[in-house]
């Protein structure tokens, strides 16, 4: 059996205070619960701690006493740096991201929201983001192939993407309008995809929002793209899977990146391990392709 901190507390103040009723004002307790918990305490370590005869608190129980204040000054120490830690998580930080990576952000913001109430986080939202490396924003959720080097952070995930389609365009897909990226994401890899796709029928609709391609895919305006994390959250979709020899779509690297010179300020290291944490679970938990596929 090891010896309990309540036992070893009981223990220290008796043995620096030099009475059990000195002892037990200290701690609000009866004296007479001070020799219960060293009773239990010599149970513990099969050993005296404290002898009247042996004149008070014995060799052995003068160490554990000892050993009681170096636990508690380490926990003082640990609570302090805690209480330090949370007292500098303040003030205004800025997080920038793509408007269709905005819904993985509630689970994350609602925990940050909890943990530190006097930190405001400001959620920019646009179809590029704004500039990290500019200092237009202090965090930033992204999908880059390579940060650049003024960038440091964390590679969260790779999201994969299929084509979706409401049911009834899923049935007649090979006719029907395409839902695609508009300038300036048009020539990102996934846009660059969709138009070659697309030149086999015709689009609808080009937008730079993701969010709103999401939106016209699921009121069947036309089929498009959707990484499946995001997918999850439109359950009148279905796959759509595409011919064989039609290119894989390309994946999604998605990072949570910050300015080399912020990566050590407390508030921003705690908003990065916070937001990632949380969106690698989400990813491990929902990135996998749904069923229902259509030909």
């Amino acid at each position: 059996m090891e010896p309990g901190w309540d036992d070893l507390r009981h223990l220290e103040s008796l043995e620096r205070l030099g009475s059990a009723t000195a002892a037990s004002r200290e701690l609000g307790v009866a004296p007479s619960t001070i020799y219960r918990r060293i009773a239990a305490l010599e149970t513990a370590v099969g050993a005296v701690c404290y002898s009247q005869r042996e004149g008070g608190v014995t060799r052995l129980g003068r160490s554990l006493a000892e050993l009681a204040r170096s636990t508690r000054s380490s926990l003082s120490r640990i609570v302090a740096r805690a209480h330090e830690a949370q007292e500098r998580i303040r003030g205004k930080l800025t997080l920038t991201t793509v408007d269709g990576f905005a819904p993985l952000l509630t689970e994350p913001l609602g925990v940050l929201a909890q943990l530190h109430p006097q930190l405001e986080l400001v959620l920019d939202v646009s179809p590029r983001g704004s500039s990290v490396r500019k200092g237009e924003a202090d965090v930033a959720l992204t999908s880059v192939d390579q940060p650049p080097w003024q960038l440091v952070g964390r590679k969260l995930f790779t999201a994969a993407s299929s084509v979706y389609a409401t049911p009834q365009l899923a049935a007649r897909w090979t006719d029907a309008p395409w839902i695609v990226l508009g300038p300036p994401l048009d020539a990102s890899p996934i846009g660059r995809w969709e138009r070659t796709q697309a030149g086999r029928s015709r689009i609808a609709v080009a937008t730079p929002s993701r969010l709103t391609l999401n939106r016209l895919v699921s009121a069947g305006v036309g089929i498009g793209v959707i990484p499946h994390l995001l997918a999850r959250s439109h359950p009148e979709l279905v796959e759509v899977s595409m011919p064989d020899d039609a290119p894989s779509i390309p994946r999604l690297p998605v990072w949570l990146l910050t300015h080399a010179e912020l990566r050590s300020t407390a508030a921003v290291s705690e908003v990065m391990r916070v937001i990632g944490d949380a969106l690698v679970e989400q990813a491990e938990r929902e990135s996998k392709p749904r069923g229902g596929n259509h030909r």
